[in-house]
């Protein structure tokens, strides 16, 4: 009985590690599926491992569980290094991309998790490195004076300089890396080393379950003039993840049912942000007939055709991105700040858009706070604003 159980267990695992190469893969990756060429080495074991260990115990969605100094996300495998607090053989989709991550100089304390974030400290709390398990794969490091960090990258890793970011290649996987106060950014061989004053260095890529479009990499411009405000990932399950860009911005998640989501979205500085969301219609609902409508303190906020106009907007606005029939990508940019309400709502196509919707209130779940903030709380312990139902 046991052997038939654990057969079962393989089997299933195997099946489950189809589900975000078959089911979540979209044009964010060229379109098509991750063949057994691209799923290679250490990441590939870990991804397979991952999901043996995630399907037996009932774990779907994004979050991180954890074995023998290994992390499995739904998107992202990893080690740590306990010794020098290097980030091993970090993998997305079974995609090896660094064989390693490393911030000269940090004397590792830690390395603690919740839900869909691990954050690795060093011990006197000047850098912390965040590794999100979501769709963009998001990589923060954080630190308080100047850093030097190192990304060694994987067999077949390309990199590349495109102004004054780092574009990373993996088969049909793009990514960016950027950093503000950069002082400089050297590419030889197989490592990327960028050196930066305190602030925070960035890798994300481009959404793994959603069409590849130019915006993304604008996006990660936008990082260095602290006009990125946020990242909100809402998937399977209802589990959501929320990274910050900005150290001014904060985020709380109220209900999330059928037909409508509610943010309520803080920032003490008031000028304008963009604020980017990977959807899927496991949480919300949609079909054909419907449409999306955003709503900024209870007022239908302004629809813009393309990327480019958002970015060029003056008036808070959004932009949306279909990816097939249950994903979508939507950014907006909200002019001014004190504390805005953000309604996402699935309507019937005709629908009239009224000046004011009443919404029930909900229970807000606050966000990550920005990186000074982190890194000043994690003195004490790492705060996480990653939450998942």
């Amino acid at each position: 009985m046991r052997w038939l159980i654990k057969t079962t267990a393989f089997l299933l695992a195997v099946v489950m590690l189809a589900v975000p190469v078959l089911g979540q893969m979209g044009g964010g990756m060229g379109g098509g599926m991750m063949d057994d060429e691209m799923m290679r080495g250490k990441a590939k074991d870990m991804m397979i491992r991952g999901n043996e260990m995630r399907s037996s115990q009932g774990m779907m969605g994004m979050g991180f569980m954890h074995s023998q100094g290994s992390s499995y996300g739904n998107y992202v495998t990893f080690s740590v290094d306990t010794n020098t607090g290097a980030v091993m053989d970090y993998g997305i989709l079974g995609v090896t991309v660094f064989d390693s991550i490393k911030v000269a100089g940090f004397n590792f304390k830690e390395s603690k998790s919740e839900g869909a974030l691990t954050g690795i400290i060093n011990r006197d709390g000047s850098v912390v490195i965040q590794l999100h398990d979501n769709p963009a794969s998001v990589i923060n490091i954080g630190t308080k004076a100047a850093a030097t960090v190192t990304f060694d990258l994987a067999d077949g890793v390309k990199a590349s300089k495109e102004d004054n970011m780092v574009k990373i290649e993996a088969g049909e996987l793009t990514a960016f890396i950027v950093s503000t106060n950069t002082t400089s950014i050297n590419i030889a061989g197989k490592e990327v080393r960028i050196e930066f004053n305190r602030g925070n260095a960035v890798f994300r890529a481009l959404p793994v379950n959603m069409q590849m479009d130019g915006m993304n990499q604008r996006f990660m411009g936008e990082m260095m003039s602290n006009r990125a405000g946020a990242e909100v990932s809402v998937g399977i399950s209802d589990k959501y993840s929320i990274v910050n860009y900005s150290e001014n911005m904060n985020i709380m998640m109220g209900s999330i049912n059928r037909n409508r989501m509610r943010m309520i979205i803080n920032s003490t500085d008031p000028s304008g942000k963009f604020i980017i969301m990977n959807l899927d219609n496991s949480s919300m609902m949609w079909s054909q007939g419907q449409r999306i409508r955003l709503y900024l303190d209870n007022m239908p906020m302004r629809q813009v055709m393309t990327s480019d106009e958002l970015y060029n907007a003056r008036d808070s606005s959004f932009w949306l991105n279909m990816s097939g029939g249950n994903r979508m990508q939507a950014m907006m940019y909200i002019a001014n700040f004190s504390e805005r309400v953000v309604d996402i709502v699935v309507e019937e196509e005709g629908t009239p858009t009224p000046a004011g919707t009443p919404v029930k209130t909900p229970v807000p779940t606050p966000s990550t706070p920005g990186f000074e903030i982190v890194l000043g709380v994690l003195g004490a312990g790492l705060a996480y604003g990653l939450r998942r139902r």
